[in-house]
């Protein structure tokens, strides 16, 4: 959660302290999913490189985590299919798809060979292997978690990421990385 604050502050410590104040404890479900759905390319890149991997853990990993892993799997696919139709993403099966043909190639080396090993081990520690690549969309994703609005103002217009409406004002983060509050009744518009 901290990471994403930074990020989306462009890595300013006054911006990531104030944005941090409009959240609350129960916001963290919305920030993780908002941020995946939010930095769309990234979290394809990511499904490049771990669905293949989850998919190969299922065949051939371990058979103590394949209920988890087939969860998991199931919800890449979902993902990947709900990506690839609202954006058109092609290459994201297609990649998915090259990653696990050179998983398979690489399954039918000898047992010996230090890259079936290397692979043996990111399949029994694929948690592990997404949660690195969760922590770098995290530090490279800087669309916050929140849709971009336009708000016209009787002081004129503002443009940016609503991080939190309050009695009164509105909190947000513009599209220069800086935090405004927006008194309610100057607003005449969001859209």
């Amino acid at each position: 959660m901290t990471l994403r604050i930074f990020a989306v502050s462009g890595y300013d410590w006054s911006t990531a302290f104030v944005v941090s104040t409009t959240l609350g404890l129960n916001d963290s479900f919305a920030l993780v999913f908002g941020s995946l759905i939010a930095e769309h390319t990234l979290t394809a890149v990511l499904l490049i490189g771990v669905l293949p991997l989850l998919i190969a853990g299922y065949l051939w990993g371990p058979r103590e985590h394949r209920t988890v892993v087939l969860l998991l799997s199931v919800l890449g696919v979902v993902v990947s299919v709900a990506l690839t139709s609202s954006f058109g993403i092609w290459w994201l099966p297609a990649g998915a798809a090259a990653v696990f043909a050179v998983i398979a190639v690489i399954r039918r080396l000898s047992p010996q060979r230090q890259l079936r090993h290397a692979l043996a081990v990111a399949m029994a520690r694929v948690g592990w292997v997404a949660g690195v690549g969760l922590l770098l969309l995290a530090a490279l994703g800087q669309t916050p978690w929140v849709p971009h609005e336009v708000i016209e103002t009787t002081n004129g217009t503002v443009s940016g990421y609503v991080l939190s409406i309050e009695p009164g004002f509105l909190n947000v983060l513009t599209d220069e990385r800086e935090f405004t509050i927006v008194i309610s009744g100057d607003v005449l518009s969001r859209g």
